[in-house]
């Protein structure tokens, strides 16, 4: 009886590590491109640490996705400070998305058409690397 037990807490452990990766691949599209993982703290509303994943659409929405998935103590919740820059253009931008627990959560980058350079960062004590880049091309 112990190892059916022991069984079906590792199997439920395992659907909760999975459930941000299939929140997040279910947001991905033919025209998206991955950010490098960020690995940081997440000290707002506890003690925590874990990632923040994310893509970026290139098709006319525009849209930034991450995915937080932290472990800890308390409610786990960091904000992630979003900077954007369309070379093309000149147009320059940059938001925050508040990230809670293991979870997804958008924004729209409006840089318009072109070649756009953007990057995610947290204020944490500890994240590594200091900020994660990506560079991509909305279609004009």
């Amino acid at each position: 009886m112990r190892s059916v037990t022991k069984l079906a807490t590792t199997a439920a452990a395992a659907v909760v590590a999975c459930a941000p990766a299939f929140v997040f691949a279910g947001t991905a599209s033919a025209e998206a491109v991955n950010l490098p993982v960020l690995y940081t703290t997440a000290t707002e509303a506890g003690l925590c640490y874990g990632t923040i994943r994310g893509n970026v659409d290139q098709d006319s929405s525009q849209g930034l996705h991450l995915t937080s998935a932290f472990e800890g103590i308390g409610t786990c919740a960091t904000t992630a400070y979003v900077s954007w820059h369309n070379v093309d253009t000149g147009a320059r931008g940059s938001t925050t998305i508040k990230l809670v627990g293991s979870w997804y959560n958008s924004a729209t980058i409006p840089s318009g058409p072109g070649h756009v350079e953007l990057s995610v960062t947290t204020k944490e004590i500890f994240h590594s690397p200091d900020s994660v880049q990506v560079q991509y091309v909305i279609p004009g």
